[in-house]
């Protein structure tokens, strides 16, 4: 009978633990230097590590930066992994609210690596095809949400792909005004978007502005 190897599971635990090095190291690079000046050879050589052992890890400094960003988005991925299942209107609200604040405060709480990572998005395809990988999830997600909203008899009929593509759009917009302190009240921008959400800003037809 073949013994198991004992030194699986220390490579395995070295590469786990070189890996986070990188990454680690690439996160205080690519703050100081920003992503222009940022290369592997400036990482490997604050990291204490040999280039082509970045290069075994990461396809370059593009993947490099977009795992750092997926590390700060974990907690809203986390949020996502929660089932959608409310019974009320107020169930649902309640969890749109904590979704929405939640990615404003991710912005404001990572602004530094958020700041560089928007300076990434104009200048690498890969860093946008990202970007834009990770609103499409967001979006097949509310999607999903709102038609068993529908399905509930909780919301109204209409087209919940076109509809969470709106939805997700706008709060991206809003996480970078967070982002670049354009924007400071984050309760404040989060109940607007889900009054927008839930009950528009127009009276329904029929009812009259008490204001006239």
């Amino acid at each position: 009978m073949e013994k198991n190897n004992p030194r699986r599971p220390r490579r395995y635990l070295r590469s786990r633990i070189t890996r986070k090095l990188i990454l680690d190291t690439a996160l205080d690079v690519f703050l100081s230097e920003g992503y222009a000046k940022t290369t592997i050879a400036k990482i490997s050589d604050q990291a204490k590590v040999g280039y082509g052992t970045v290069y075994s890890h990461f396809k370059g400094k593009d993947d490099i930066l977009n795992k750092v960003v997926d590390n700060v988005l974990v907690d809203f991925y986390n949020l996502l992994e929660v089932p959608f299942s409310p019974k009320t209107l107020e169930e649902a609200r309640n969890a749109y609210y904590e979704l929405v604040l939640t990615s404003f405060r991710l912005g404001e709480q990572h602004r530094p690596i958020m700041k560089v990572y928007q300076e990434a998005l104009g200048q690498s395809e890969s860093i946008a095809s990202h970007w834009y990988g990770i609103k499409e999830q967001f979006i097949e997600s509310s999607a999903r949400s709102f038609k068993y909203a529908q399905d509930k008899g909780l919301a109204k009929e209409f087209d919940v792909q076109l509809g969470a593509k709106a939805y997700i759009l706008l709060v991206d917009r809003f996480i970078w005004e967070v982002v670049n302190e354009r924007e400071q009240d984050l309760e404040k921008i989060a109940i607007l978007i889900i009054d927008m959400l839930f009950y528009g800003f127009f009276q329904s037809p029929g009812k009259k502005n008490k204001k006239n």
